[in-house]
C-alpha cells in the first residue's frame, strides 16, 4: 500500500510539472506574440482626434490672407468682403470675431507682430492700416497710410515697431508704428509682389513682378543689392536675424541668399512656378510650394530636398514653426496638410469646401490658422496624435522579463512532493503508535 501511494504521488508530481511547463510555454509565446505586434504597431499612426477645430467663422467672401501671433492667442484675417477680422483663441469660441473693420476694397494681405500686439492690413483701397490688438474696445486703426495704388503685400517686425508695404504702382514703403509718415519710400521697376522684414526691422527684402529680389537696410531707401531671377517673384521670406532669406519665382526656381552676397547660396528647380516660400526663424530650414502640386522641404546646407510631397492641386501657401519642426501647407485641392520635418507623410490634414488661400502657424506649431475660398477662417489646436493598437491584441499582461522556466517549476513541485511524502509517513507512524 505504501509503495502504491508513493508511485501515485510521484506520477501526479510528474504530470503536474509537465502541465505547468506547457502552460508556461504558452504564456511565454503569447507575450512574445504581443511584444512582436507592438513593435510593428508603434509607428505613430496619427488620428485626427489629436487636432481640435477651436472655431471657424464665415465672412462675406473669400479669405485672402491670415496671420497668427507667436503663441496663437490672436488671429487676423483679411477677406474680399472688404473687412479685416480680429479673433482671440478663447474669446472667439462663439465663432464671432472680437471685432471687424471695413475698408474701401478687398483686403490683400495681413501680418501680426510677435512680441507686441500690433497687426497690419493692406487693402486694394490704396491704404495700409495699423491696429492694436490690446484695445478690445476700439476697432479704429492707430493710423492708415495712403499710397498711390493697391496695397499687394505687407509685413511687420516681431517687435511691432516697423511696417513695410508694397503696392501695384512700384512703391515700397517703410513706416514706424508711431506715425503714418513713411521713414522712406523706394520706387521699383514694377509692382511690388512680396515683402518680408527681420524681427528687429533692420533688414527688408522685397520681390517684384519684373523678377528682381531687393535687399534694404531700414536706415536707407537705397538698395544694398538687387538680384534678377528669370520671372515674376511670387514670394519672399526672411530669417529672424535677417541673415538668410529665400525667394520663389515663376522661373520655377527657389533661391536661398544670405545678406552678404548678391549671388544665391543655391537654387533649386521645381516643376512649375514657385508660388510660396517660408523659412524657420533660425534660418536652418526652408519650405517651398510650387504649382507642380509639390511641397519641398530643405536644410539650408543643401539644395537637395530633405523630402517632397505631392498634393492634389497647386500649393497656395506654406508656413513653418520657429524651430522648423512643423510645416503647414495649403493647396488648391481644398486641403491643409501638417507635416513634421522628419517625415514626408502628413501627420494631419483637413478638407475645406474651397481652395485654401492662406495658412499661418504659431511659434511652437501648436496653433494654426487657415483661410479658404469657402469664405471661412479656421483656428486649430494641434496635439500629438494617439497611437493605434491592434484590437485583436488588446490584452496585455506584464509578466516581467520572461515566464517561469521549466527548471523552477520542477524544483517547486519536487519539494511539494517530498513534503507530502514526509507528512504521509509521519501520519502513518502516528497512527501505528496510537494503535
Amino acid at each position: 500500500m505504501t509503495k502504491k501511494v508513493v508511485i501515485i504521488t510521484l506520477f501526479l508530481i510528474f504530470m503536474f510539472t509537465c502541465n505547468s511547463f506547457i502552460f508556461s510555454h504558452s504564456i511565454h509565446s503569447r507575450i512574445i506574440h504581443i511584444q512582436q505586434n507592438q513593435t510593428v504597431l508603434n509607428n505613430d499612426i496619427p488620428k485626427n482626434s489629436g487636432t481640435t477645430l477651436i472655431w471657424n467663422y464665415t465672412t462675406g467672401d473669400d479669405i485672402s490672407s491670415v496671420a497668427i501671433s507667436s503663441i496663437g492667442n490672436y488671429v487676423v484675417a483679411g477677406s474680399n468682403d472688404n473687412h479685416t477680422y480680429l479673433f482671440n483663441n478663447s474669446k472667439s469660441t462663439s465663432k464671432k470675431p472680437i471685432w471687424n473693420y471695413t475698408t474701401g476694397d478687398d483686403i490683400s494681405s495681413v501680418a501680426i507682430s510677435s512680441e507686441i500686439d500690433f497687426f497690419v492690413a493692406g487693402s486694394n483701397d490704396n491704404h495700409t492700416y495699423l491696429f492694436n490688438t490690446s484695445d478690445y474696445g476700439s476697432k479704429k486703426p492707430n493710423w492708415n497710410y495712403t499710397g498711390g495704388g493697391n496695397v499687394k503685400t505687407v509685413a511687420i517686425s516681431s517687435d511691432g515697431n516697423y511696417i513695410v508695404a508694397g503696392n501695384d504702382v512700384n512703391q515700397l514703403v517703410l513706416l514706424k508704428n508711431s506715425s503714418s509718415i513713411p521713414m522712406w519710400k523706394h520706387t521699383m521697376d514694377d509692382d511690388v509682389s512680396s515683402v518680408a522684414i527681420s524681427s528687429d526691422g533692420y533688414y527688408i527684402v522685397a520681390g517684384s513682378a519684373s523678377g528682381d529680389v531687393y535687399l534694404f537696410y531700414k536706415s536707407s531707401n537705397k538698395t544694398r543689392w538687387i538680384f534678377s531671377t528669370g520671372d515674376y517673384v511670387r514670394s519672399v521670406a526672411i530669417s529672424s536675424d535677417g541673415y538668410y532669406f529665400v525667394a520663389g519665382s515663376n522661373d520655377h526656381e527657389l533661391y536661398l541668399f544670405n545678406k552678404e552676397s548678391i549671388m544665391p547660396l543655391w537654387s533649386f528647380t521645381t516643376g512649375n512656378n514657385v508660388s510660396t516660400v517660408a523659412i524657420s526663424a533660425d534660418g536652418n530650414y526652408i519650405v517651398a510650394g510650387s504649382e507642380d502640386n509639390k511641397t519641398y522641404f530643405f536644410s539650408k546646407s543643401s539644395k537637395v530636398p530633405i523630402w517632397s510631397y505631392t498634393t492634389g492641386g497647386a500649393i497656395t501657401s506654406v508656413a513653418i514653426s520657429s524651430n522648423g519642426n512643423f510645416i503647414l501647407v495649403g493647396s488648391r485641392d481644398n486641403k491643409t496638410y501638417l507635416f513634421e520635418k522628419s517625415k514626408n507623410t502628413p501627420i494631419w490634414s483637413y478638407e475645406t469646401k474651397g481652395e485654401v488661400t492662406s495658412v499661418a502657424i504659431s511659434f511652437n506649431g501648436d496653433y494654426f490658422s487657415v483661410g479658404s475660398k469657402d469664405n471661412q477662417v479656421y483656428l486649430f489646436k494641434w496635439a500629438p496624435a494617439e497611437i493605434a493598437h491592434d484590437e485583436d491584441d488588446d490584452l496585455y499582461i506584464d509578466y516581467g522579463e520572461s515566464a517561469i522556466s521549466f527548471g523552477i517549476f520542477f524544483i517547486i513541485f519536487l519539494i511539494i512532493g517530498i513534503i507530502s511524502l514526509i507528512l504521509f509517513y509521519k501520519r502513518k507512524l502516528f497512527l501505528n503508535f496510537s494503535s
